[in-house]
């Protein structure tokens, strides 16, 4: 039998699926897509995380007026048998929240396991993915982050309020370079819209954007569908591992050195290996996923009897 739980990931994923599928497509919005999608995630669920006194600092960013409120000074320790137990002040980020800051809460495929189950689903369809998801939670005038693109293609649901996207002509995918982008660096305005609680957006890598929380406050999650097939350092790595045991001819031209070298990456032996190597790490990133699964289990079953049930 299928669970609610279930047919909803199966709609997130054929939407993102749809969206990849067409590459002049730079952007992809379906409104309603999710009739509950607190049935996802919720402020509830999100306030309940924030509890935990174990989430260190790196866990969280908040912003005022467009800058990051330090709360590493809030990191706090207690020893117990000789161990340091670390433990976060939340005194400051509630201050901080009181006043009108905004949130992101990082990790939540870690934190929660339905986000981590539908988080796999997704991983499944791309040839090589371990992709990650974050809960914004803003405040009207003050945004997490101002105009930027990102490197990865991104999914976006609406959790509650309403957050209003303006998204720009589609630019060239870059690891650098992506944030924060000036207004003429964010090129030609495209489409301006708003999302409201379960919608969704996909946006390509590259896509600049830029975001406003137009009512009280806005809770949205963002998936970042990270690619980790093996980048050009670790191309070029194993290129000059296989160069090195065939060299151009001594004294050879400039030109020369760069055809051997070039024959190397385009051979069949080098194309199989980086094969190997992407699968590898397809392999990889799916048996982290299960371990981040196991994280929220316990071996406990109960008590039978006076005696302990493990699972």
């Amino acid at each position: 039998m299928t669970t609610d739980l279930e047919a909803l990931q199966k709609t997130i994923v054929e939407f993102v699926q749809t969206g990849q599928q067409d590459p002049s497509r730079f952007f992809h919005r379906v409104v309603g897509l999710l009739p509950e999608p607190q049935q996802l995630f919720g402020l509830d669920q999100l306030f309940a995380l924030l509890t935990n006194p174990l989430l260190t600092p790196d866990w969280l960013q908040v912003v005022k007026s467009g800058q990051n409120q330090p709360i590493d000074q809030d990191q706090l320790w207690k020893t117990v048998q000789r161990r340091k137990l670390l433990f976060l002040d939340k005194s400051g980020l509630n201050q901080a929240l009181r006043n009108g800051a905004s949130l992101v809460l990082e990790g939540l495929d870690i934190l929660d396991p339905n986000i981590n189950q539908l988080l796999t689903r997704l991983d499944e369809t791309m040839p090589c993915a371990l992709s990650n998801c974050e809960a914004f939670f803003s405040r009207k005038g003050n945004e997490a982050y101002g105009g930027h693109r990102d490197s990865d293609d991104v999914l976006v649901i609406q959790i509650a309020g309403v957050k209003r996207w303006r998204v720009y002509e589609p630019q060239q995918r870059r690891y650098t370079g992506n944030s924060p982008l000036t207004e003429a660096q964010m090129g030609k305005l495209a489409n301006t819209f708003d999302l409201s609680p379960g919608d969704a957006l996909f946006v390509r890598a590259g896509v600049p954007h830029r975001v406003e929380t137009t009512g009280d406050f806005s809770l949205h999650l963002s998936f970042d569908l990270i690619d980790r097939t093996p980048n050009i350092e670790q191309i070029t790595h194993a290129a000059n591992a296989l160069f090195n045991q065939g060299l151009a001819p001594a004294h050879a031209s400039p030109q020369e050195v760069v055809g051997q070298y070039v024959s190397r990456l385009q051979s069949p032996e080098f194309v199989r290996q980086l094969d190997g190597a992407r699968q590898q790490i397809r392999q990889e990133a799916q048996a982290f996923r299960q371990k981040m699964a196991g994280a929220h289990h316990s071996p406990f079953h109960g008590v039978k009897d006076g005696k302990v049930i493990l699972k």
